[in-house]
C-alpha cells in the first residue's frame, strides 16, 4: 500500500480499496493454488468487480452532490440501474461464458464486506489513542 499512511476515518476510503483488491488478488492466488485455478480466478473477479462497483458509488456520489443536477433524485436512480444492468451483464458473463464458480464469486464480491468489518474493529479498539 504504497503511498498510504497510517489508517484512519480521513484516509479510510483508499485502505479500503487497497485492502479489497489485495484481499481478492491474495484469495485469489490461494485459492487457485490449494483449490483450483477456476475458483481462485472466481473469487479474485468477484473482488475485482465489487471494488468497482463502490468507486463507482463513490464517484456517482460525489457527481451528485458537487454538481447537484435539476433532476437529482433521477440521476441518482438512473446511474443506480444502469450500474446494476452492467454489474448483473459481467457476472451473467462470468458464470455462462467464462463458468466462473458460483461460490467463488461469492466470496470475492464480499471482500469490501470484510474489509469494512476489520477496518471498523480496527479503528473501534483503537479509539483511546
Amino acid at each position: 500500500m504504497a503511498g498510504l499512511t497510517r489508517l484512519n476515518e480521513d484516509n479510510i476510503f483508499q485502505w479500503l480499496v487497497a485492502g479489497s483488491l489485495s484481499l481478492a488478488a491474495v484469495g485469489g492466488i490461494l485459492t487457485g493454488v490449494l483449490r483450483s485455478a477456476n475458483f481462485g480466478f472466481s473469487l479474485f473477479a468477484g473482488g475485482v468487480l465489487a471494488t468497482a462497483n463502490l468507486l463507482w458509488i463513490r464517484r456517482g456520489l460525489e457527481a451528485l452532490l458537487t454538481a447537484q443536477p435539476a433532476n437529482a433524485s433521477r440521476f441518482a436512480v438512473f446511474r443506480y440501474l444502469i450500474r446494476l444492468a452492467i454489474m448483473a451483464a459481467l457476472l451473467y458473463v462470468l458464470i455462462v461464458n467464462l463458468h466462473a464458480n458460483i461460490f467463488g464469486l461469492f466470496i470475492g464480491l464480499s471482500v469490501v464486506v470484510i474489509n469494512i468489518i476489520a477496518f471498523s474493529i480496527y479503528l473501534s479498539t483503537r479509539k483511546g489513542e
